[in-house]
């Protein structure tokens, strides 16, 4: 799905700069060894999976709602036509295929019918709707992103930034805001926004909109978990710890190419769950501590290379 290319072209002022995502934030900081080799030195991809499908899917049918208001039935269609398009394509050969494609439609169109769009429309003015985020930081670095959406309360005139985020299950929200690393994305949409922006950033709020698949992630029949909303308050002070952790991230990838692996307890990795390197066994990951030093020396070029706007 294209996102505004004029704004993030390879031809324009931009294309020369080194830039960090939130999801590169995120992957670092639960695993720097796995950034070195998925993000760093690309010596191999993450996988594609239908949970990745799924979520594009109803992000895609949520965002032509937004932009082009079309309707509950129409928005429905949009998200079964692109799902099944990307798991035909990709995952077609996969065994329990049809089963999982239906299912997921399912809990697609039950998640839409929920999610009321027209209340969005009545309550706010829409703003933007994945609008991009080419911020500068400090030096030749800059914050790269997408906000899914940004809204102006028609009462109170105070802006809101949403985020959408697809689930298998409820969110543990007590456990999602006390996590130091994920809390960071909010807090980097409203701090970069509110400076593009000029606003000031006491008009700003923050909020996920969290579209739960089942009630019980075990049980694919277990009927649909809803929605959740969960507001994302930070003071100034949590702000700027954020933008603190994000220069410290910049700097142990691009200066000190310092790339450590997850803490290590017992046989299993903290934050490896679904790492397809967990264990120590793969090639990639073998607790060999001198390994990201060997890695980046072997691949030095691509070390020595900048990551740039793509």
């Amino acid at each position: 799905m294209d996102k505004d290319l004029n704004y993030i072209s390879p031809n324009n002022k931009y294309a020369d700069k080194i830039h960090i995502s939130f999801s590169e934030f995120s992957l670092f900081n639960q695993c720097g060894h796995k950034h070195l080799v998925e993000k760093h030195l690309k010596l191999t991809e993450s996988a594609m999976t239908v949970h990745l499908f799924f979520g594009n899917a109803i992000h895609a049918a949520i965002e032509k709602s937004l932009k082009d208001a079309i309707g509950l039935n129409r928005r429905i269609d949009f998200f079964k036509r692109t799902f099944a398009k990307d798991m035909l394509d990709h995952m077609r050969d996969e065994p329990g295929f049809q089963q999982e494609l239906d299912d997921y439609l399912k809990q697609g169109e039950e998640l839409l019918n929920i999610l009321s769009i027209e209340d969005i429309f009545s309550k706010y003015k829409i703003i933007s709707v994945e609008e991009p985020l080419f911020e500068h930081i400090h030096g030749e670095f800059y914050f790269k992103g997408f906000i899914d959406l940004v809204a102006q309360n028609r009462e109170s005139g105070k802006y809101v930034i949403i985020d959408w985020k697809t689930s298998g299950q409820k969110w543990n929200i007590k456990k999602k805001l006390v996590d130091d690393t994920f809390i960071c994305q909010m807090r980097f949409y409203k701090y970069f926004w509110s400076r593009k922006n000029n606003i000031s950033l006491d008009k700003i709020s923050c909020e996920y909109i969290v579209l739960n698949r089942l009630k019980d992630k075990k049980k694919s029949d277990s009927g649909c978990g809803g929605i959740q909303y969960v507001e994302v308050n930070s003071t100034n002070e949590e702000i700027y710890d954020s933008l603190q952790k994000l220069a410290d991230t910049i700097e142990s990838i691009h200066i000190n190419k310092r790339f450590p692996k997850v803490k290590h307890f017992g046989n299993e990795f903290l934050g490896c769950m679904f790492c397809k390197f967990k264990g120590g066994k793969h090639p990639l990951c073998n607790n060999n501590k001198n390994q990201d030093k060997q890695l980046l020396l072997e691949n030095k070029n691509k070390s020595n290379g900048k990551q740039k706007v793509n």
